[in-house]
C-alpha cells in the first residue's frame, strides 16, 4: 500500500512539474521572446547561404535568405521524422506552437512596413495525384506562408501559366516567369519563391548629380560605366575590423535600411564568409559608437534580378537531405503519398535609383562647410545588405561586380 502511494505521488509530482514547464513556456511566448528565438538562428542561416550563393553566381547576385527560410518552415509544417529533424537543425525552428505564429505575426509587420518597396510571393507547387491534405493547405495559408496550387502536372503549359500569373499579380508585375513548363518534367512537388525591392530613400538622391563614371575591378583595372549617383551628408559610416570593410547605412525608414560594404582588401564576394563571426548588432554598436560622419557618398544606380535554380544543392550541403529523395523525404502532414521536393527555384530583384518616400533630394542641408567629409565611393565591387532593425532579419542581401549603365 505504502509502494503504491509512493508511485502515485510520484506520478502527482510528476505532471505537476509538466504542467508547470508548459505553463512556463506560455508565459514566454511573447514577441520579445520569440524576437531572442528568432534573430541568431535566422542571422547564421542567412549568412551561411548567402556565402553559398555568392560562389556560385561568380559574386554577382541579389538574394533573399528570409524567403528561402520562410519555405523551409512551410515544408516543416508538413514534414515528420528525420526530415522535420533535418529542417529543424539547420533553420532552428521551434516546435512550440507560438513560435510559428508569432514569426507569422512578425514577418507580416515587416511585410507591412515595407509597403510597395517590396513584395514576396512563395508558391508550393503539388500535382494533384498527390492529394495535399486540406489541414496543411489551411494551415499554410491561414500563416500567409505560402500559396498551395495542386495542379495537373501533365498539363505542363497551363500550369506554369497558372503559376506565373499569381506571382505576377502578387509581386506587381515586376517578376513574371519564374516557371516555365519545363519545371513540370519528373516532378511532383516544387517550391517557387519571388521577391523584389525598390529603394524608397529616406534622404533621395538629386538625380542632377547622376553621372556616368568609371567602374573598377579590385585590381584597378577598369571593368565599365555606371549612372553614379552622388550624395554628400551625415550617415552612420565605420569600418568594421572582423570583415575588413567599410559600412555607411542608408535608410528607407526608421526600421529597415541598407548597408553597404566596401572591403578594404579582399573579395566582396567573400564578405559573407566573414560575416558568420558577427552579428547585425555588432554593425550597429559600431555606427553608434562613431557617430554620425560627414561623408561624400557615390553609389552607382542599378538593377539586379537572380535566378538561382540549385537552391536543393545548396540547403544538401547545409545538412537538409532527406526532403529532396522519394524513399526519404517524410511530409507526411502534406500529404499520404510519398512526396519529395524535386525543385526550388528563387528569383529576386532589387532596383536602386535615387527615388525617395519625401520630397526632399538629399541631406544637403547638414553639410557643414568647416569640416572635409570621409569620401565613401563604391567605384569598385561591393556587397549590401538590406535588413530590419527589429528582428536583424536580413530580408534581400547582394554583390554588386558588373557595371551597367542603368
Amino acid at each position: 500500500m505504502l509502494i503504491k502511494c509512493l508511485v502515485f505521488a510520484n506520478m502527482k509530482l510528476l505532471i505537476l512539474l509538466l504542467c508547470a514547464f508548459v505553463s512556463g513556456n506560455r508565459l514566454h511566448c511573447n514577441e520579445q521572446s520569440i524576437l531572442l528565438r528568432l534573430r541568431k538562428p535566422t542571422y547564421e542561416f542567412s549568412v551561411r547561404i548567402l556565402d553559398r550563393v555568392s560562389h556560385v553566381t561568380d559574386g554577382h547576385f541579389v538574394y533573399s535568405p528570409l524567403s528561402t527560410w520562410l519555405q523551409l518552415l512551410a515544408l516543416a509544417d508538413g514534414a515528420q521524422g528525420n526530415t522535420l529533424n533535418e529542417i529543424i537543425s539547420v533553420t532552428r525552428y521551434h516546435r512550440m506552437l507560438c513560435f510559428r505564429k508569432m514569426v507569422n505575426e512578425i514577418i507580416n509587420s515587416l511585410d507591412e512596413e515595407l509597403g510597395t518597396m517590396g513584395k514576396r510571393r512563395s508558391v508550393i507547387v503539388i500535382d494533384k495525384l498527390l492529394e495535399v491534405k486540406d489541414s496543411y493547405k489551411a494551415k499554410i495559408e491561414k500563416l500567409n506562408a505560402a500559396k498551395v496550387m495542386s495542379l495537373n502536372f501533365k498539363n505542363k503549359i497551363q500550369s506554369a501559366d497558372k503559376v506565373n500569373e499569381i506571382i505576377a499579380m502578387d509581386t506587381n508585375g515586376v517578376i513574371t516567369d519564374s516557371v516555365d513548363a519545363q519545371d513540370f518534367n519528373m516532378s511532383v512537388l516544387f517550391m517557387t519563391d519571388t521577391a523584389y525591392m525598390k529603394a524608397d530613400w529616406k534622404y533621395p538622391f538629386n538625380p542632377v548629380y547622376t553621372k556616368p563614371e568609371p567602374f573598377y575591378t579590385n585590381e584597378n583595372v577598369l571593368k565599365g560605366e555606371v549612372n553614379m549617383m552622388h550624395q554628400i551628408g551625415f550617415f552612420n559610416f565605420t569600418y568594421i575590423p572582423f570583415i575588413k570593410a567599410h559600412a555607411l547605412e542608408l535608410p528607407f525608414n526608421e526600421r529597415v535600411s541598407m548597408i553597404f560594404l566596401l572591403p578594404s582588401n579582399g573579395l566582396a564576394s567573400d564578405m559573407f564568409w566573414f560575416m558568420k563571426d558577427i552579428r547585425l548588432m555588432t554593425i550597429y554598436s559600431l555606427f553608434k559608437s562613431n557617430g554620425l560622419q560627414l561623408v561624400n557618398f557615390k553609389v552607382p544606380r542599378f538593377k539586379q534580378t537572380t535566378t538561382i535554380d540549385n537552391i536543393p544543392e545548396l540547403l544538401y550541403d547545409m545538412g537538409i537531405k532527406s526532403i529532396f529523395y522519394p524513399h526519404l523525404a517524410n511530409l507526411r502532414s502534406l500529404s499520404e503519398y510519398n512526396a519529395f521536393i524535386s525543385l526550388m527555384v528563387n528569383v529576386d530583384d532589387i532596383e536602386v535609383t535615387e527615388k525617395g518616400v519625401s520630397g526632399n533630394v538629399g541631406p544637403e542641408f547638414l553639410i557643414s562647410p568647416d569640416k572635409d567629409p570621409i569620401d565613401f565611393f563604391l567605384n569598385r565591387p561591393f556587397a549590401y545588405v538590406i535588413a530590419d532593425k527589429i528582428t536583424d532579419v536580413i530580408i534581400f542581401a547582394g554583390v554588386y561586380t558588373n557595371p551597367s549603365l542603368y
